[in-house]
């Protein structure tokens, strides 16, 4: 494919991805034919990898030592698109897999498993790419392989996600090293700046996933035909979170970190996504969302880690530092979350509801961690988010403000993991964490009282307690 060909299938696939994400079908988006990945796409992109490589072969053949270093001009334009289109391809087929597939029925596990297949390809072919540092943004298919294998809700495929983000932050370090300070690899260092990103949103995202599925379906888990675990089986998998987290937290943070450089130096992308750019104005909102959940969790099971006579994370020499070190980044990200965005007529953007209901449950999860912890917020679109410090009062105002619906009758309450949680270690820690900041009773009685902020709530099993 020449290189306007390959730049007409990347916006192409992304203005359908768009579509499905707004639940929305046909061909209506501008002068852009929306275009759905399949096995066809997939060809044409194994054909150009191969003949890449082809071209590669002859290159290092010419016997020089420089030869093979970098791609002959021509080339490096396509791999720069082909990179975007991989990237592109794999984030549309994330969008067809169903959480916990393996469970479903024949015709919906074996959509979930096709996706997932073809994920999987991708993840390959950029693998396969050579010179693929000058194609930064194909690390997005390993990160679309690992968030694939999450979803299928197995401790293998939770093993399975852990490497394959691990693997897309290696070869994230070796590329950027790769290019160096080099003047003239601007363009590939701002690349990968902007792909770290989205790298950092799947790992830490996944993390968090992992945590709240065990610690909120570890009852039902326990009663199930083949269960993943056994009663006994708490301080395993207590380890395992708490270590994916503590990696999630830690990218997750140097994602923050990576976004106010791009924004100092570069600026954010007022267009939408492009060839040129990936990093949007609102670049901090999820990465601030996703490292304060990793973190609140991490701080939630840091007395329980202790009790088990582990040494302290994030190369902290006491617990006390950690948890210090936790709140600290948590406060961060929140204000990363609450950061102004505007948009080109110089109008405010606002939170989008699903970051609107993260923004509420950060803070009545810290409340419900560390009573009475200052964290006053700057948005003045709800009356909850007056309420500081974060006590007991801020707790019930939190909680009320969350089970309100809205317009469509939608509850913002689902998916809280403080209110779902079924993990007796979970429970003891987050207990023994409020203690450490005194107050030492309160969390199963709001448990009880606010039931339906469980992320189970609306199942026929999760009845209001008597």
């Amino acid at each position: 494919m020449k290189a306007e060909e390959l730049r007409e299938r990347c916006y192409a696939v992304r203005a359908q991805t768009d579509l499905m994400a707004r639940g929305q079908s046909g061909t209506d988006a501008g002068e852009v034919v929306p275009l759905t990945v399949n096995d066809a796409l997939a060809d044409e992109i194994q054909r150009d990898i191969e003949d890449y490589r082809d071209l590669y072969a002859k290159t290092r053949a010419g016997g020089s030592a420089e030869a093979g270093q970098e791609p002959p001009e021509e080339l490096a334009e396509l791999l720069w698109l082909m990179g975007w289109l991989i990237y592109e391809a794999s984030w549309q087929q994330v969008q067809a897999v169903t959480p916990a597939f393996e469970s479903l029925p024949d015709e919906r596990r074996q959509d979930s498993e096709a996706a997932a297949h073809s994920i999987r390809r991708f993840a390959d072919q950029a693998r396969a790419l050579p010179w693929p540092h000058f194609g930064p943004r194909a690390l997005g298919a390993i990160r679309a392989d690992a968030l694939a294998s999450s979803k299928r809700d197995t401790a293998q495929g939770y093993a399975e996600a852990s490497t394959l983000h691990r693997e897309a932050y290696e070869r994230y370090e070796s590329y950027r090293e790769t290019h160096g300070n080099r003047r003239d690899r601007e363009r590939y260092r701002l690349g990968l700046q902007e792909v770290l990103l989205q790298l950092a949103l799947g790992e830490t995202g996944t993390a968090c996933r992992t945590a709240e599925r065990v610690i909120g379906r570890w009852s039902e888990e326990l009663e199930a035909e083949n269960p993943l675990w056994s009663a006994g089986d708490e301080a395993f998998w207590v380890q395992l979170i708490f270590k994916d987290l503590a990696a999630g937290v830690a990218i997750g943070g140097r994602a923050l970190h990576e976004a106010a450089e791009i924004e100092r130096k570069h600026g954010f992308s007022q267009n939408g996504v492009t060839e040129d750019r990936l990093a949007l104005p609102t670049a901090f909102r999820n990465p601030g969302i996703m490292t304060a959940r990793a973190a609140l969790l991490l701080l939630a099971l840091s007395p329980e880690m202790e009790r088990l006579g582990h040494d302290p994370g994030l190369g902290c020499e006491s617990w006390t530092a950690m948890r210090d070190q936790l709140l600290g980044l948590i406060k961060d990200a929140y204000r990363a979350i609450e950061k102004p965005v505007h948009g080109q007529d110089g109008r405010p953007t606002p939170l989008m509801p699903a970051h609107h209901r993260a923004l509420l449950q950060i803070r009545l999860t810290l409340a419900l961690l560390v009573p009475g912890c200052d964290l006053p917020s700057k948005l003045d679109v709800e009356p909850c988010l007056a309420a500081n410090p974060l006590d007991d009062d801020a707790v019930e105002a939190l909680s009320n403000c969350l089970v309100e619906g809205y317009k469509d009758g939608k509850q913002r309450g689902r998916g809280n993991v403080m209110g779902s949680a079924a993990m007796p270690a979970f429970i003891r820690s987050v207990e023994a964490c409020r203690a450490v900041y005194g107050v030492d009773h309160g969390y199963r009685e709001w448990q009880q009282r606010w039931y339906i902020l469980g992320r189970n709530a609306s199942e026929a099993k999760h009845k209001e307690p008597d």
